[in-house]
């Protein structure tokens, strides 16, 4: 998870470690619910790749 970048990591510790919905945690940060579940979902997808939990689905364009 420290190799996030910033906004990710701190939606994942809010989301997750402190247990924030999608609303507090976008008031907390000063964005939209929106922006909140798009940067969740993109973490949460980061993680599986660098875990090897998931293909990195570019890759398949670099090849």
């Amino acid at each position: 998870m420290a190799r996030l970048p910033e906004r990710q990591f701190d939606v994942m510790v809010l989301r997750h470690a402190l247990d924030f919905d999608t609303k507090t945690t976008a008031l907390v940060m000063g964005i939209k619910e929106t922006t909140v579940r798009s940067t969740h979902r993109t973490a949460k997808r980061r993680m599986a790749i660098d875990m090897g939990l998931a293909r990195d689905e570019d890759a398949d364009d670099e090849e």
